[in-house]
């Protein structure tokens, strides 16, 4: 059974970092005590849309304590980070938590006062659940490590409900809490096994092998037929469940590709193919009926992760103004408009905002001084692999345009100018301008260019304006002409 329950007002009231109080309090409270710790960081946050949302973020004090107190109407399923081990959190009004280190097992953290209970239970089980990386099984050794594990989990529980004895709405939470982490696991493996092998049979037909079907791939999708489309869990934020529904979707992406479409000698997918992946995938969801919830955040889920990764396209654009008509005021509209805003700021034709760094030789220079050029910028770190095997690809571009006014500028986001230095020493031959920004002037050129993951690429035009701000990798086929028409 759901317990069918919806997100109060919740506001940060205070951080105390000072030794428990016991005075009267409305909300939540949660003590937090690590005396043997060096030092102590501390991260309370849930997700009640599709972003992030902060709650509390403080340090310890000298002692090692600290105090957060909560405002809170309803019961909450929140995020805890401490030290960068995450928890899972459970506050109802008035529970007062107190919590240390629990010395029985590595990196676990113990709860006392109201509202233990519950909370140890819940992190005890996602401790059971996580105590085997079954991503190194196949199929039939997953299948009876699960049932083993499902069987250890009951047993856990039978236990601790015999010790502990629970109100009947607590019991039906723990239950569905137990159910949805184990799920969670099921559908973990079986997206990165059908990706795993998705990916294998790219290599495969890469090397001009016969790529076949794959039965595994039939054999895993089963495993997400488990997942319960309810809406509760999802506006309850159930621990847990919304990582089932990124999985579930991860496996769509993959599900509309076909491997033969893969441009082996770019190493990445066709334009024509990217273009497409995005309203593929969102027919696929159109197409099934889900609970009008659940749809709604498929659809708003999928628009932000197409924002991110290609930016403002007319098919994503087409995408968004048709979840606007459909959703209209949906939830989820205000965090989609804001990220689309910010792609809209490095669409192609904008004014490319400038950006400083120095050379190796000290000098510094920015990009506006090679305005009336073509530009074409790499964005690279030294510890960056992909970034590295692009080199080679890099020093033939140049090569190419040695006579021309393109400027092949290859800045650096290496914190250490060491690092830096040193990788430019053994790729003796990548010629071109190198720069290194230091933490400020990368803060801005990331906010700026809502960098991400690199290798990066950016091409701007002699006016100074993008025409790319992902542009395509030195190893493509395509960037050679790009860049070669942009100089006509």
């Amino acid at each position: 059974m759901v317990i069918r329950r919806s997100f109060g007002l919740l506001l940060l009231m205070s951080v105390l970092i000072t030794c428990c109080e016991t005075k009267e309090f409305s909300g939540a409270r949660v003590s937090f005590s690590f005396p043997d710790a060096d030092s102590l960081a501390v991260k309370i946050y849930h997700r009640p849309l599709l972003d992030q949302e902060v709650l509390a973020q403080f340090d310890l004090d000298t002692a090692k304590r600290g105090v957060v107190q909560l405002e809170l109407s309803n019961p909450l399923m929140l995020s805890m980070i401490i030290n960068g081990n995450l928890y899972d959190l459970y506050l109802k009004p008035g529970y007062d938590l107190k919590l240390s280190r629990d010395t029985t097992f590595q990196n676990s953290i113990l709860f006392e006062g109201k509202g233990a209970l519950l909370n140890n239970y819940i992190n005890q089980i996602s401790a059971l659940v996580l105590s085997d990386n079954f991503l190194d099984y196949d199929i039939d050794i997953f299948t009876r490590k699960y049932d083993s594990l499902n069987i250890a989990v009951e047993e856990f529980s039978k236990s601790y409900f015999d010790r502990f004895p629970m109100e009947k709405q607590d019991l039906e939470l723990l239950t569905d809490i137990k159910k949805i982490k184990l799920l969670s696991e099921k559908t973990w493996y079986a997206y990165r096994k059908r990706n795993d092998a998705a990916i294998d049979q790219v290599f495969k037909f890469q090397k001009g092998e016969p790529i076949g079907e794959i039965a595994m791939l039939n054999e895993l999708q089963i495993f997400f037929s488990d997942i319960p489309f309810d809406n509760a869990y999802l506006t309850n934020g159930m621990f847990n469940y919304r990582n089932i529904l990124d999985y579930y979707l991860w496996d769509k992406h993959n599900s509309v590709i076909d491997p033969k479409l893969w441009d082996g000698s770019n190493r990445e997918w066709p334009a024509s193919v990217s273009a497409q992946w995005p309203r593929r995938v969102n027919m696929l969801i159109k197409g099934r009926s889900y609970p009008i919830g659940i749809k709604e955040y498929l659809m708003a889920t999928e628009l932000q992760h197409w924002m991110e990764s290609q930016g403002i396209t007319p098919g994503i654009d087409s995408i968004f103004n048709e979840f606007k008509t459909e959703f209209n005021g949906s939830i989820y509209e205000k965090s989609l408009q804001k990220d689309y805003d910010k792609k809209f700021d490095i669409r192609p034709g904008t004014v490319a905002s400038d950006f400083s760094g120095k050379t190796l030789e000290g000098k510094m220079l920015s990009l506006k001084d090679f305005n009336g050029k073509v530009v074409y910028v790499d964005v690279w770190a030294s510890w960056c692999s992909p970034c590295l095997e692009e080199i080679p690809y890099a020093q033939n571009l140049h090569k190419s345009f040695q006579k021309d006014e393109v400027i092949f500028l290859n800045v650096s986001i290496d914190r250490s100018r060491v690092a830096w230095k040193k990788m430019l020493d053994i790729e003796k031959d990548w010629h071109g301008t190198h720069i290194i920004l230091d933490q400020q002037a990368l803060d801005t050129f990331a906010r700026n260019y809502k960098l991400g993951p690199i290798p990066r690429y950016l091409l701007i035009d002699k006016a100074g304006k993008i025409v790319s701000a992902d542009a395509s990798r030195p190893s493509s086929q395509t960037i050679q002409q790009e860049i070669a028409s942009l100089l006509n």
